[in-house]
């Protein structure tokens, strides 16, 4: 798949979407300062569609939203990390890579976080992940991390077309 193939399947798949309310934001909604710390940063973006400095500041902290806050930054993170060449050499591609392939550990949660998104978004999360295999930099990379990620995403696929 190019890159103009999955930018018009994000847009597709994933519409952007309202910024949930107060804690809903949140994946630990008592007494968690990082959690709340980037509540307190997102405050300033309250649309649909987020602004290269809105994923710079969620990049390393994905971990903190709720399944709600992954249905609302996906859009505009996934079109960020496909057709941004940013000062930050990806960084936020890194990180998505990441937080989509845990390890045993914090699969359990991951699944939490993921469980609002349908079997046609978790497709799309692998078609941004076998555009990242197929991409220089990060085949070279992240190849492991990205391998990691297509075979959990696998599992989540299939439980979330079970649900549709």
């Amino acid at each position: 798949m190019n890159t103009g193939e999955l930018l018009r399947e994000i847009s597709i798949t994933f519409p952007p979407v309202e910024k949930p309310d107060g804690l809903a934001i949140l994946f630990h909604k008592d007494e968690c300062f990082q959690c709340e710390y980037l509540r307190e940063d997102l405050s300033e973006f309250d649309g649909p569609v987020l602004p290269a400095k809105a994923i710079r500041t969620i990049y390393q902290e994905m971990s903190c939203l709720s399944a709600q806050g992954w249905r609302w930054v996906l859009p505009s993170y996934l079109t960020h990390c496909v057709s941004e060449e940013t000062v930050y050499d990806g960084i936020e591609t890194e990180f998505l890579i990441y937080n989509l392939g845990p390890k045993q550990q914090f699969q359990d949660k991951t699944l939490e976080r993921l469980s609002a998104l349908n079997s046609h978004q978790i497709g799309c999360l692998m078609h941004f992940l076998e555009w990242c295999s197929a991409h220089e930099h990060w085949a070279a990379y992240c190849a492991e991390d990205i391998e990691r990620a297509l075979s959990f995403l696998r599992t989540v696929k299939n439980d979330a077309a079970a649900r549709d």
